[in-house]
């Protein structure tokens, strides 16, 4: 269950800042979108019970294609030697919240294998 809460308006010194914030699978996504178009996605970040799970951005911002995702300990996410590459925002956090909340590293690639046969 999805569930979403309001965009904020504006930071303390009243710049507009994009950021929503949303439950997916029992994680929290953050989402910071470009100020001068709330509609494209700059990167996002996602969390479980308070502890990062990993990031996730637009490889592409230009032809606004392909995103990208980050693990927690800072390495680009890779499968069989190649970085994932997503086509949807959507599958980025469903990579996050799903497969890299696995218990060990074999569950992981697991999960990661079939979302990416499913996406």
């Amino acid at each position: 269950m999805t569930v979403h809460t309001p965009p904020t308006d504006h930071d303390r010194a009243g710049n507009a800042t994009g950021v929503r914030r949303y439950t997916e699978n029992g994680c929290e996504v953050t989402v910071i979108a470009d100020p001068a178009d709330a509609r494209q996605t700059l990167y996002g970040t996602v969390t479980r019970h308070g502890v990062l799970v990993g990031s996730y951005y637009r490889a592409d911002r230009v032809r606004r294609s392909d995103w990208r995702i980050v693990t927690a300990l800072g390495l680009p996410l890779t499968l069989d030697g190649r970085p994932v590459e997503l086509v949807a925002e959507d599958a980025a956090v469903v990579v996050l919240s799903t497969a890299l909340t696995a218990r060990d590293s074999v569950e992981a690639e697991q999960r990661l294998r079939a979302v990416m046969h499913q996406h």
